[in-house]
C-alpha cells in the first residue's frame, strides 16, 4: 500500500530543535528582536542593523533589542497587520494624494522582512556543524522513516525561514528537494515547501553589496520560482529580490508569485491525502493574522486522514479545529513520541 506522510511545521519546531541541540543560549526566535543590534550589515559588516540608522521605522515604533518577548511580538503582530490591510485595499491614484496616514507602518514592514532575513542567516553562521541529537524524537523519526518503505511520498510544509531542517537532514544523510526551487532527485522521496519564504531562496539577480539599501517604497518587488534558485552559502549577497514574508503575514494577500506557487502546491499535497495517510502538526500557533493559510490546507484534506498534532501549549481553537474536521486527531505534548512511531 503507497502511504503518505504530510508534515506541517511552525516555529515551535525550530525552538524545539535549538533546545535539544542546546543553541537556545546563542539563537532566539522567540524575541526577533533580542540579538538585533549583533546582526551585521551588509555593507561593511559591522554589527547593528537593527538601530535607528539603519532601520529607522522599526525604531521608531519601538523596536529595541532589551525589549521584552511579548511586546515583540506585539510590535511584529501591529506592524504585519497594518500591511495586510494596506495590500488588502483598493489602490488610488488621484491627483495631489499625499499617501496614507501612518505610512511608518509599511516602512516598517520593509525593514522588517530585510532585516529577518538577515537575522536568521546570522543566526545560521554561529553554528559551523550541528551537534548530533540522538535524544530528540524528531532526529530519530526523520532517519527511521527515510530508511522505512512504510511511505512512499513525504511532504513538509515549513513557515520557517531558516535552514535547520534542512541542515539535519543533511546532516542524517537523508535525501530531499526543496519543491518547486530544485528539480527533484530520483532518491528524494522527501519534498520541502517554505510559503513564507526561506534565506536559502536566492534570486537569480545579485547587485553589488555596497549598493545594498532598504527601499521604501509601497511597490513589492515580486519573483517568479524560476527566477530563484537554492543556496547554502553567500544567503547574505545583495539579491534584487527578498523572498520572505515575515511572520502573520497573510501570504494570500500579498500576492506572490512564488508563495503563491508554493502555496498552491502544499494544497495540492494535502488535497491528494486519504485514508490510511498521516499528518503530522508541529509548533504552529494559529495566531488570528495567518490562520486562514493553514485553514486552507486542512479542509483540503480528507477526514479519513490520521492527525497528529506536537505541541506542549497547543491552542486551543486550533484543538477545537482539528477535532472538529478529522475523525482520527490524537494530541501529544512532546516530540519525544515520536520515537514509538516505529513504521
Amino acid at each position: 500500500m503507497s502511504r503518505k506522510l504530510y508534515i506541517i511545521l511552525g516555529n515551535g519546531f525550530t525552538i524545539d530543535f535549538l533546545s535539544h541541540a542546546r543553541l537556545s543560549s546563542d539563537v532566539d526566535v522567540r524575541n526577533l528582536f533580542r540579538y538585533g543590534a549583533c546582526v551585521p550589515w551588509p555593507v561593511d559588516g559591522e554589527p547593528g542593523f537593527l538601530s535607528f540608522k539603519h532601520c529607522p521605522n522599526l525604531w521608531n515604533l519601538g523596536a529595541r533589542p532589551n525589549m521584552d518577548d511579548d511586546a515583540a511580538t506585539a510590535l511584529i503582530e501591529d506592524i504585519i497587520t497594518c500591511v495586510n490591510v494596506f495590500v488588502s485595499a483598493p489602490r488610488t491614484t488621484t491627483v495631489g494624494q499625499e499617501g496614507r496616514p501612518n505610512d511608518i507602518y509599511s516602512y516598517a514592514y520593509k525593514e522588517l522582512a530585510i532585516y529577518l532575513k538577515h537575522l536568521f542567516i546570522y543566526y545560521d553562521t554561529k553554528v559551523d556543524a550541528l551537534p548530533d541529537c540522538n535524544s530528540w524524537g524528531w532526529w530519530e523519526f526523520f532517519r527511521h522513516i527515510a530508511k522505512s518503505d512504510y511511505y512512499s511520498e513525504i511532504t513538509i510544509v515549513t513557515y520557517n525561514y531558516d535552514v535547520w531542517l534542512e541542515r539535519l537532514l543533511t546532516h542524517c544523510g537523508i535525501p530531499f528537494t526543496v519543491s518547486l526551487m530544485q528539480r527533484k532527485r530520483a532518491s528524494a522521496k522527501i519534498s520541502i515547501l517554505k510559503p513564507h519564504g526561506s534565506i536559502s531562496f536566492a534570486h537569480k539577480t545579485i547587485r553589488d553589496r555596497n549598493a545594498f539599501t532598504i527601499s521604501l517604497n509601497h511597490e513589492l518587488l515580486d519573483g517568479r520560482p524560476r527566477d530563484f534558485v537554492v543556496k547554502y552559502d553567500k544567503m547574505d549577497e545583495n539579491y534584487l529580490v527578498n523572498a520572505l514574508i515575515p511572520p502573520a503575514g497573510e501570504a494570500g494577500r500579498f500576492n506572490h508569485s512564488l508563495a503563491s506557487a508554493i502555496r498552491n502546491r502544499a494544497k495540492e499535497q494535502a488535497t491528494a491525502l486519504g485514508a490510511g495517510d498521516d499528518i503530522i502538526i508541529s509548533g504552529l500557533s494559529y495566531w488570528h493574522v495567518d490562520r486562514a493559510e493553514l485553514d486552507e490546507l486542512l479542509v483540503s484534506c480528507s477526514p479519513t486522514v490520521d492527525v497528529k498534532m506536537i505541541n506542549p501549549s497547543p491552542s486551543p481553537s486550533l484543538n477545537a479545529v482539528l477535532a472538529s474536521i478529522f475523525n482520527n486527531y490524537i494530541a501529544y505534548n512532546a516530540a519525544d513520541v515520536l520515537k514509538e512511531f516505529k513504521r
